[in-house]
């Protein structure tokens, strides 16, 4: 007999915490009652939590379930998994699924109070499976990883703004420059925003700018540089570009900063917590990228097999064909995206530095597949590498690897030709 169950619903904000509670079939129990987001209002919850499952009888299994909302979620998510009154379930949601199950019961009226009681139904319907809680060391892992994800997109986005800036003010800039932004381009561009700005400090000033490195800009660089601003404009540009460009490159350098502190800490942390991890045998895999999967896969036993750990990853195709539109096939927006974009990236570096997958990569490109495409197909091969590596504790062998590569092609020529040949086949004439 399937033991009582209680279904707790918490919609998150900055401030407060609207809760919620339902039975198994969706019946809501009790009153819906409000916290505040403090480590008061926390303590409170978990105490009208514990008291409302004791009012129920015993036996009785209590599922928590809070949509993942910043980090306006974790105080919560954190104190009610330590309960030790009454064990509690704790699943943080992805706000996406809560999303499409108020469009699967027609719900249009959005109040926090109504979120609340949404999240208690559907977790009665759903019943999620409980899962193992990630130990400290992890969850410090997987902030200190996702913070540097945070860093490299603001960056990217203040280089694209950069860019931007430059192509208008600058003429010239990346025929004469390039079009990457290393330290040596940053640092006379915060103290000379404007051509006009470089043309008036001179060649000999610029060459004593230091770089990020405590190095001096040098001469060659700075004849460069001057020549580049000669050429761009005879004007000076208006204040407010002239900021703009300034306080950008500014902030490029302090993230470029922030970056090399990040990467050296999660490398200490990733030798003090994983030392002996298999996955620093795999060619092309640094310490911040194995730090990144390790994070975000926690225990490897939860993916019984290398299918559900890619769909994990989002790293599978999907396809999409309506009516008279041509069947294509593009990657799932679906899945850890964390844990994505790492494999993704890490598939660049593993083509330079791993054979089996570089010449798997070029097989690919051979058979007329684009380089965005063989791309995701080596960063999916390299999950499997990781899946069957975690699996089975054993570190990477080159040659088990092409073994194994070769034979995931000749069963996949194999399989194309009997479809080739069962979609050829006549029709008979009756």
């Amino acid at each position: 007999m399937e033991a009582k169950v209680l279904c707790v619903g918490i919609d998150v904000c900055s401030r407060r915490l609207e809760v919620a509670y339902c039975d198994g079939a969706g019946v809501s129990r009790g009153r819906q009652q409000s916290f505040s987001n403090t480590a008061a209002g926390v303590s409170a919850l978990c105490d009208a939590v514990v008291a409302t499952a004791k009012g129920l009888g015993s036996r009785l299994r209590v599922i928590a379930g809070l949509e993942s909302t910043s980090y306006f979620h974790c105080l919560a998510a954190k104190a009610l998994s330590q309960e030790r009154r009454h064990r509690v379930e704790v699943h943080v949601l992805n706000p996406r699924k809560v999303k499409w199950f108020r469009h699967l019961e027609l719900k249009d009226t959005k109040t926090d109070r109504v979120d609340a009681e949404l999240i208690a139904r559907f977790l009665a319907k759903i019943r999620p499976q409980p899962h193992a809680v990630l130990p400290p060391e992890w969850v410090q892992l997987q902030e200190a990883t996702r913070t540097r994800r945070r860093c490299m997109e603001e960056r990217s986005r203040l280089k694209n703004r950069l860019h931007r800036l430059l192509r208008s003010h600058w003429l010239g800039w990346r025929e004469a420059m390039g079009k990457h932004f290393g330290g040596r381009t940053l640092v006379p561009l915060t103290a000379c925003p404007s051509p006009h700005d470089a043309r008036r400090r001179g060649a000999s000033r610029i060459a004593q700018l230091r770089n990020t490195d405590g190095k001096r800009l040098g001469g060659v660089f700075a004849d460069r540089f001057l020549a580049m601003a000669k050429t761009a404009s005879s004007d000076q540009l208006p204040l407010m570009v002239r900021i703009s460009i300034q306080d950008t490159a500014d902030r490029i350098l302090q993230l470029n900063t922030l970056l090399s502190r990040l990467d050296a800490a999660i490398a200490e942390e990733l030798e003090r917590v994983f030392a002996d991890t298999v996955l620093l045998s795999i060619p092309g895999l640094g310490p911040v990228s194995i730090a990144s999967i390790l994070a975000e896969v926690g225990d490897i036993r939860r993916f019984p097999s290398k299918e559900v750990f890619i769909g994990y990853c989002g790293l599978y195709p999907i396809a999409w064909e309506s009516g008279d539109t041509k069947l294509r096939f593009c990657m799932t927006r679906k899945g850890n995206r964390m844990l994505k974009l790492t494999l993704l990236l890490a598939s660049g570096s593993a083509r330079q530095a791993n054979p089996a997958l570089r010449s798997f990569y070029q097989r690919l490109r051979q058979k007329g597949k684009s380089a965005r495409a063989a791309g995701g197909a080596v960063a999916r091969k390299l999950a499997e590498i990781v899946w069957v590596t975690l699996t089975y504790n054993q570190p990477w062998s080159e040659e088990i690897a092409i073994r194994g590569i070769a034979r995931g092609v000749e069963m996949a020529e194999r399989h194309k030709g009997v479809s080739s040949v069962t979609q050829k086949r006549p029709v008979p004439v009756t």
